[in-house]
């Protein structure tokens, strides 16, 4: 997978944020070498299932971190009562906490490169 961080939304400023990181697409080949596609929060509906063309200048590549840096931001999620005990209970199953089970799930399912071993 790849990911792409805007740097320059001027002129797309209701499609594109500023500092947004996106997921870009290779399911559809860009037009010319200057344009990628991203795939943003329209993605599922009609028309938007292959991303939008930018040109690749408003992008700047983001590589996911590699290093075992100390969490520098945290993620809230809400559950029904019924998922989070089911959690809890796939959490003691592994002997591990909510939180360890939710980053293995999360760092098997994205591919991200494995840790530098110091």
């Amino acid at each position: 997978m790849s990911y792409v961080k805007c740097i320059n939304n001027e002129g797309y400023e209701v499609s594109l944020r500023k500092g947004k990181i996106y997921r870009r697409s290779f399911q559809e080949p860009a037009l010319s070498p200057t344009m990628i596609r991203v795939i943003d929060e329209t993605y599922g509906e009609s028309g938007s299932e292959i991303g939008y063309l930018y040109a690749a200048d408003r992008f700047e590549a983001v590589e996911p971190p590699c290093d075992n840096r100390q969490p520098d931001d945290s993620l809230t999620i809400h559950l029904p009562a019924d998922l989070k005990g089911i959690l809890y209970a796939e959490a003691i199953v592994a002997q591990k906490s909510m939180s360890a089970l939710v980053r293995q799930w999360i760092e098997e399912r994205l591919d991200l490169p494995e840790p530098a071993v110091q």
